[in-house]
């Protein structure tokens, strides 16, 4: 019979997938905000390569994203491993 899975592994899964869904929310906000760059209007008194400063901010935001994302797989990886050592029978001593 397996043994259930500890608390902290629950808690560490939930972190990282918190962590996951935080950096695809910035990955999408980057795909999105580049996919409209089209309608992209710079303002009165923008300097004049106000387009590619945008892009670029928005391109920065997907990799930050994508970097937070992984950190989420990481923590989650961590669960596991926290998880099924703290899940484990202990060794009798000798």
């Amino acid at each position: 019979m397996k043994r259930p899975v500890p608390r902290i592994g629950r808690v560490l899964d939930l972190v990282g997938a918190l962590v996951f869904l935080a950096g695809a929310a910035l990955y999408g906000r980057s795909w999105l905000g580049l996919r409209g760059m089209d309608e992209f209007r710079a303002a009165p008194g923008d300097e004049p390569w106000a387009a590619v400063a945008r892009a670029d901010a928005l391109a920065r935001l997907g990799r930050v994203g994508f970097a937070v994302m992984a950190a989420g797989v990481l923590v989650a990886v961590a669960a596991a491993v926290v998880a099924r050592r703290a899940a484990a029978p202990s060794s009798p001593e000798p």
